[in-house]
C-alpha cells in the first residue's frame, strides 16, 4: 500500500481522487494548498502526489519546485482544469512526472497510479 497526497483547493476534486485511490487499495491525505502540502510532505512518507497548479499560497509548479529540491524521486503529477503549453513546459522542466487536465477519469487516475508507483520504485532502485 502507497501513501499518495491529494493537493486540490477544490473539495470535488479532492473527495473523487480520494475515493478513487482507495478502491484501488492506497491509503490517501489530502490538503487544500500547496504551502500545506509541503509541510505534509516532510513529514510522511509520501509515494506519489497529484498536485493542482492553481491553488492559493503556493500553486503547483512552485510545490513541485520545492518538493525536487528535497526528494529527486518524488512523483508529482501536475493537474490543471486550464492546459496550457507554458505550464506544461514547466512541469517537464521542472522534472514533475506527467501533466494531466481535468476532469479526471477514474481508469486515467488508475493508471497514473499504478505507472507513477513503478516508476518511484524503479528510481530509488537506481539511488
Amino acid at each position: 500500500m502507497a501513501k499518495i497526497l491529494i493537493v486540490d483547493d477544490e473539495k470535488d476534486v479532492r473527495s473523487f481522487l480520494r475515493r478513487a485511490i482507495e478502491k484501488i487499495g492506497h491509503e490517501v491525505v489530502e490538503t487544500p494548498d500547496g504551502s500545506a502540502a509541503l509541510e505534509t510532505y516532510r513529514d510522511d512518507a509520501i509515494d506519489m502526489c497529484f498536485v493542482d497548479v492553481n491553488m492559493p499560497v503556493m500553486d503547483g509548479i512552485a510545490f513541485l519546485e520545492e518538493v525536487k529540491k528535497r526528494d529527486e524521486s518524488a512523483i508529482v503529477v501536475i493537474m490543471t482544469g486550464f492546459p496550457s503549453a507554458e505550464t506544461i513546459i514547466e512541469t517537464v522542466e521542472d522534472d514533475g512526472y506527467t501533466y494531466i487536465a481535468k476532469p479526471l477519469r477514474l481508469e486515467q487516475i488508475k493508471d497514473l497510479v499504478e505507472r507513477g508507483l513503478a516508476a518511484r520504485k524503479q528510481k530509488n532502485k537506481s539511488d
